[in-house]
């Protein structure tokens, strides 16, 4: 059973759209394109190009092809490169020929034409990224994906720039790199929600799916199927609705819920029977619906299904995937009936169709085929042999799986446990409050019985230790946050330097071995290490400054949630001492994080301008607020914080807040105090 990534959900949107192409337009063009010669032919041939592409009944390749040449003999190297990223995403994403498309991007890339327009590069490269990606090659599809989001960019197309950003992700998720995936598919996410483009989102959220259901997060993904399954009937997405369906299935089947499994393709089948243009998606549904019978017993049901595989067989003999499902399910239903002979030719078959493609999943299902074949043979050495290979990928498959949730719910404790050193904290300053409280009043009732020169020298004295207090308060206040930030570079040089560097070594050291399950473990793991690292130590302070290091922090919580941004930023680097931007960063990320918390916002606008003598720093949200006076004693440590912070650096800090009308923070940071 197979994922419909996001890149394939394109495929039934061209189908669709096959449809709407304007014929008497199409012929018209076709008309004027005889009588035209030079760049009036390009310009019309141009056009039809982009007509041709999503209607089936007209001969896109040759078109195109025509186009292209035309292009190169005119030098308009900017439709030739257009055009050409339009051939490739067409031989990619419509035909499945990926190796064509992939080397068409290399051929054009070696002929170094002289490129001006940012859009028509972006389609190639965007392009060109989807050829690596679907060839298998998906690390190096990310610098190509990685140059079309800055070329788009620079466009200001902000769906295409979103679209390459999802198709980032899948990548990133197709080598591991699951933490930075998931960052990629939110920033693409907030794009299109801000646009209400429903079918991007409804795209992006099955990415996410995938991502979650890939690490075993089975409940988060149903989560995300649930919404995908109402939103893509809402927006008649039929496409993507059927992909849902079968993902859903998926996850169902690998938790032994076969019931729900065939119910969700059941209801794809409905849905083909009213959208037979759509039928692409019968052969896998056949085929996971007759394993499904098999895994519950009900054989008869599971021999229909087999033999409506085999009527798409005998009408297109060719077709190599159809062969590949087929089989499978034969191999299955032979095992199950117990024809212990026609199962072990099927099984070898099976590998034999495989063969030379990287596919470990499948690998171990059918090495688990093999073993129960041989074993119910009594072929011990051969069961052996398939039951050895099966565990060893099993094993490897499993450990990373792991490896991926441990990493998850390691990053949640380590939150608690902060939060849980921080109360402790917060513990202990109010035992000392009350310990000073009480030496007061032993001094004072003390003091009632002494002759009145007595009581001035207490009263004095008493001035005086009350100063001392709130100075010992104010010093150990300071000592406190400055002993977190130590605490905290030193965690963060830590994980850096030792384990950071051990486990790069280790990377390094698997690659040599050539075993690519613990290389990608290691190097999954070294960069959540870092990604920790980072989070420790704002690393972006040092090596940005104050300004970009306050945008790139804007920047990622408005890419991971849904709040809407207003941030106007002056340049306020080297204004302020080091200590004093540090203070006036974590003033910053703590406000941020106590609206994203506990706010309820929509909206958030930052503000930071300089003057002659100070800087001014505003964060103000619509959330629900909160009664400053009646919590000004059970204030939390956080904000208290804030303050001892603002109290640091000389700044003078204001709070206010209003029930059900937001908040407003507002800090002044005097320039001579840096």
């Amino acid at each position: 059973m197979k994922k419909i990534s996001i890149i394939l959900l394109l495929f039934p949107v061209f189908v669709m759209l096959s449809q709407e192409g304007n014929t008497e337009q199409i012929n018209t063009l076709k008309a004027q394109i005889t009588r035209a010669e030079g760049g009036e032919k390009l310009t019309l041939l141009d056009s039809l190009t982009r007509l041709t592409l999503y209607n089936l009944e007209y001969n896109y390749d040759s078109i195109v092809k025509v186009t292209i040449d035309l292009a190169i003999k005119e030098q308009n190297y900017n439709i030739a490169a257009a055009q050409t990223g339009d051939l490739i995403f067409y031989l990619v994403n419509r035909r499945r020929q990926f190796e064509e498309g992939l080397q068409l991007f290399k051929a054009t890339l070696d002929r170094n034409w002289h490129i001006t327009d940012s859009l028509s590069l972006a389609t190639l490269y965007g392009s060109g990224a989807d050829s690596f990606l679907e060839s298998g090659f998906a690390e190096e599809s990310i610098q190509y994906y990685e140059t079309a989001e800055r070329l788009y960019l620079k466009f200001k197309d902000s769906v295409a720039y979103g679209n390459i950003k999802g198709f980032k992700a899948y990548a990133l998720s197709r080598i591991g790199e699951f933490a930075a995936a998931s960052r990629e598919y939110q920033k693409a996410l907030s794009v299109f929600i801000k646009k209400e483009d429903y079918l991007n989102i409804i795209k992006l959220r099955i990415g996410l799916s995938i991502l979650y259901s890939q690490n075993r997060f089975y409940e988060e993904a149903e989560k995300e199927y649930l919404v995908i399954d109402s939103l893509s009937i809402k927006v008649e997405d039929y496409g993507a609705h059927l992909a849902n369906l079968g993902n859903m299935a998926y996850d169902y089947a690998a938790q032994g819920k076969y019931k729900k499994s065939i119910a969700c393709h059941k209801r794809r089948l409905n849905v083909l029977e009213k959208y037979p243009e759509l039928n692409f998606f019968e052969p896998l549904t056949y085929q996971e619906l007759a394993v499904d019978y098999i895994a519950t017993d009900s054989l008869e049901n599971a021999r229909l299904y087999i033999q409506k595989l085999k009527s798409l067989i005998t009408n297109d003999p060719e077709n190599y995937n159809l062969k590949d499902l087929y089989t499978k399910a034969e191999t299955l239903l032979f095992l199950s009936e117990g024809e212990l002979d026609k199962a072990e030719v099927s099984a070898n078959k099976l590998l034999a169709l495989r063969e030379g493609i990287s596919d470990y999943e499948f690998t171990m299902e059918v090495y688990e085929m093999l073993y129960k074949i041989y074993n119910a043979k009594n072929d011990e050495q051969k069961a052996l042999k398939y039951l050895e290979s099966f565990i060893n990928i099993k094993d490897s498959i499993e450990s990373v799986q792991k490896a991926r949730a441990l990493s998850y719910y390691q990053t949640l404790y380590e939150t608690e446990k902060r939060d849980a050193k921080i109360t402790s904290q917060n513990a202990e300053i109010t035992i000392l409050n009350t310990e000073n409280r009480l030496n007061q009043q032993y001094m004072f009732f003390g003091g009632v019985g002494l002759l009145a020169v007595f009581l001035i020298i207490y009263l004095v004295r008493s001035r005086r230790f009350a100063q001392k207090r709130q100075e010992l308060q104010a010093q150990f206040s300071q000592d406190l946050l400055k002993g977190q930030e130590e605490e905290r570079s030193r965690l963060a040089r830590e994980l850096h330097d030792s384990v950071g560097q051990k486990l790069m070594l280790l990377s390094k050291t698997t690659k040599k071995l050539g075993n690519e399950n613990a290389e990608q473990l290691a190097s999954s793991t070294l960069e959540e290490v870092r990604s920790i690292s980072r989070g420790l130590h704002p690393s972006n302070l040092e090596r940005l400054g104050l300004t970009m290091a306050i945008n790139a922090l804007v920047y990622d919580i408005n890419a991971n949630t849904e709040l809407f941004f207003t941030e106007n930023i002056e340049n306020v680097d080297n204004l302020l001492s080091k200590e004093s931007e540090l203070h006036v960063y974590r003033i910053i990320q703590e406000s941020l994080s106590n609206i994203v918390k506990h706010a309820e916002a929509k909206a958030v606008k930052l503000d930071i301008q300089k003057e002659p003598t100070k800087v001014t720093l505003s964060i103000n949200d619509n959330g629900k607020g909160f009664d400053i006076t009646s919590k000004q004693k059970s204030i939390s440590l956080g904000i208290k914080t804030l303050f001892e912070r603002a109290r640091i650096i000389d700044a003078y800090i204001d709070l206010q807040s209003t029930i059900g009308k937001g908040t407003k923070l507002t800090v002044s940071i005097p320039i001579n105090h840096g």
